[in-house]
């Protein structure tokens, strides 16, 4: 077979390949939202409304408790931005060690002075 027949064939098989991986994790970890933070959500603690200086778009962010067993993935942070013509979600997978950094940030951040 000439290459130039090949390449449908490759680009077919690598497209496969990551929808195929991704519907893995997507199976594995128990839906979509599990699968960007690449591990479970065993529960989801709450969610804070940010404030924006225009009404046209609302940020939420939402704290989940993973699961599974990765030291590095024990809190996911869910970020999400929407307005009247968008959805924007950005997952942040943080270890122990990095959520107890962030709550100092937090509390130090908020102190009035």
């Amino acid at each position: 077979m000439h290459p130039q027949n090949l390449s449908p064939f490759i680009f077919i098989a690598f497209f496969a390949l990551v929808v195929g991986s991704f519907a893995y994790k997507i199976f594995k970890n128990g839906g979509f939202k599990a699968a960007m933070f690449g591990a479970p959500i065993r529960r989801t603690e709450g969610e804070v409304e940010g404030t924006s200086s225009s009404r046209i778009m609302s940020v939420t962010v939402r704290v989940h408790v993973l699961g599974g067993d990765s030291p590095d993935k024990k809190v996911g942070l869910e970020f999400v931005a929407k307005s009247f013509a968008s959805y924007q979600m950005l997952p942040v997978a943080l270890s122990t060690v990095e959520t107890r950094k962030l709550i100092a940030l937090l509390e130090s951040a908020s102190r009035v002075n």
